[in-house]
């Protein structure tokens, strides 16, 4: 379990071995309700659509720039944001042995990934930081995969980490999962997801 928003994840070892025989990995945790209330009430000069690849510094130091021009504040929370995301970055690194990872971070208004799918990845992690979180179907042998039951969805601030088509295994498919359906709500998430870069992925 992650205990709180800045602690360490669970041992890097758990989590390599909770992802050996799972298409999930869970990792709970509470965002601080301090932590809840400025992300709630913060707006953006403009979408946020960050996308950096590269080493730990280089990582870094785009979230602050991207952060920073997107007009994010303040600036406590914007430092807060580039330091869970390195924490989260640094625990996906571990737990799935990646190379060189990406980060996607960004704003959604609409319902983006509608369609329930898989990823063409090993791995990915993902979390919400504001709005709902991802859905994905639990396996239910011998039942409609799309039953209404079947669908999961992530709590705000829990952290996932989902099996991709690269990772697939008889006894560990790849997660069908999707963007919860919001457009023409007024919600607007804030979503991260970091996976290897294609080149490093084995």
């Amino acid at each position: 379990m992650l205990r709180d928003e800045a602690a360490a994840p669970v041992s890097r070892r758990a989590a390599r071995n909770l992802l050996q025989s799972r298409s999930i990995g869970l990792f709970p945790r509470e965002l601080e309700p301090g932590i809840v209330a400025a992300l709630d009430a913060t707006t953006l000069a403009s979408p946020l659509r960050l996308r950096v690849t590269g080493e730990t510094e280089t990582i870094r130091r785009g979230l602050a720039l991207g952060l920073a021009d997107a007009g994010l504040e303040p600036a406590w929370l914007a430092d807060w944001l580039v330091d869970d995301v390195m924490r989260l970055a640094n625990f996906y690194r571990e737990a799935t042995r990646a190379g060189e990872i990406r980060v996607r971070l960004e704003t959604i208004a609409d319902d983006a990934c509608r369609l329930f799918h898989v990823d063409f990845v090993r791995f990915r992690l993902v979390t919400t930081y504001r709005g709902p979180g991802t859905q994905w179907l639990a396996p239910r042998p011998g039942a409609d995969p799309l039953a209404e039951e079947a669908v999961r969805r992530l709590e705000r601030g829990w952290v996932a980490i989902l099996r991709g088509e690269k990772a697939a295994t008889a006894e560990a498919p790849a997660l069908p999962h999707r963007s919860p359906p919001i457009a023409g709500t007024g919600v607007e998430r804030l979503f991260l997801a970091i996976d290897e870069t294609p080149s490093h992925a084995s």
